[in-house]
């Protein structure tokens, strides 16, 4: 969908919402991003590729008459609109009962009220995007960052703006990594580095393959997954791999270069399920390398066999995946023409993630009929799509 409609149905919906008399003054657009391969381990200190797409969120903005309010209005969602009053968002923390974009909209004003940034009140945000919620694209890191640029005046350099919308997602109750902002606000593709959250662009050539997604028709949500889970899980074994090997673990991938003297011995010190969970983080961090290596030597071939290999350990070791989505990855990989493929984003539901030559797109897309008439999604006619790569979070004039 093209940014000229979606503008077009965030300003409907916030004329409806707040009135006639309501306009816009300013627009904000962010874009989700596609994890191409570091599947949880930037918040345990390891590198992701990442890029961020075509896809975004859009966000008008405009005065409404009690100057103490925010309010917001999803053009996508049916739900109420959504209120509150910076003032009472001092130190705010989701109590879970809160739902809808809201709860984005209070963590972000209290990140930034935390820095002493001024926050425009006395607003309308209006939201529509063609980001697809639970679809592991990172929707919330968009909308999160959507809303910085709609409620502050000044520039905010891009390190500090993925600092702040991480923060919000973690006051909102989801304990993400730094990776998705970072994306969001770069734009194009980068190496994210998780041990000081930097990142750097990188320019891949992928001549005739394209990246390309696919629904499982499961939907999935941080703030309801196992990800909390596992965050605990990770950092309860960095602490007791730090203390039993004596070793300075700052974070669990910095456990790789200790690994092949730590493995043997590692089941005496951490349960099997902890053993599998560190396993991954390492074998993962290693495969993010290896990818690095291959994206700039062109080498598709390999980047696609890293992949299978990354789905394999995040399903198995990390246990992130899901059935169907296992089942769906499976079913894409006996195409002709497809390179790797494999559960994508914080995991539990979520879609598949496929590396395949452009010219067979169109057949991999033909095959899914089969697999979604015994498991069906809400929208077959556009449950494969291929993606670019796009700019970064950014503000447009009227």
């Amino acid at each position: 969908m093209s940014h000229r409609d979606l503008k077009l149905r965030a300003t409907k919906a916030g004329e409806k919402a707040f009135g006639n008399s309501w306009f816009v003054d300013g627009w904000s657009i962010a874009p989700g991003r596609l994890e191409l391969i570091g599947n949880h381990t930037d918040y345990n200190g390891g590198p992701v590729l990442a890029g961020a797409i075509d896809r975004v969120i859009v966000m008008a903005a405009g005065p409404i008459e009690d100057s103490s309010q925010i309010r917001i209005i999803a053009a996508d969602l049916r739900g109420s609109v959504g209120s509150c009053s910076p003032i009472e968002l001092v130190d705010w923390r989701s109590n879970r009962k809160d739902r809808g974009p809201i709860v984005y909209i209070k963590g972000i004003v209290a990140a930034l009220m935390a820095r002493g940034i001024p926050v425009r009140s006395g607003v309308g945000l209006a939201v529509a995007g063609d980001i697809p919620p639970g679809f592991g694209m990172s929707s919330s890191a968009a909308l999160c960052l959507a809303s910085i640029l709609s409620l502050t005046a000044d520039e905010i350099p891009p390190y500090e703006m993925v600092a702040i919308a991480r923060e919000a997602e973690h006051r909102a109750g989801a304990m993400v990594g730094a990776m998705d902002q970072s994306a969001s606000v770069a734009g194009g593709v980068i190496k994210f580095d998780g041990r000081d959250n930097t990142f750097e662009r990188i320019e891949p050539d992928l001549g005739e393959y394209v990246f390309a997604v696919a629904d499982s028709g499961v939907k999935r949500s941080l703030r309801t997954s196992a990800y909390g889970t596992r965050v605990k899980e990770t950092e309860t074994a960095r602490m007791t791999l730090a203390a039993a090997y004596e070793l300075d673990l700052p974070n669990l991938a910095a456990l790789v270069p200790h690994w092949e003297s730590v493995e043997p011995t590692i089941n005496q010190h951490l349960s099997p399920t902890l053993v599998a969970r560190v396993r991954h983080v390492v074998t993962e961090s290693i495969r993010v390398e290896q990818a690095e290596v291959a994206v700039k030597a062109h080498d598709w071939q390999r980047f696609g066999d890293l992949m299978d290999a990354s789905g394999r350990s995040s399903a198995i070791d990390y246990d992130i995946s899901h059935p169907v989505v296992e089942a769906l990855v499976e079913h894409i990989r006996r195409n002709q023409g497809v390179l790797g493929a494999r559960m994508m984003g914080g995991g539990n539901g979520g879609p598949a993630l496929v590396l395949v030559q452009r010219e067979r797109v169109d057949a991999v897309r033909a095959s899914l009929a089969a697999f979604y008439a015994d498991h069906p999604v809400p929208h077959p006619d556009r449950a494969f799509y291929t993606c670019t790569f796009g700019p970064g979070a950014h503000r447009e004039t009227i």
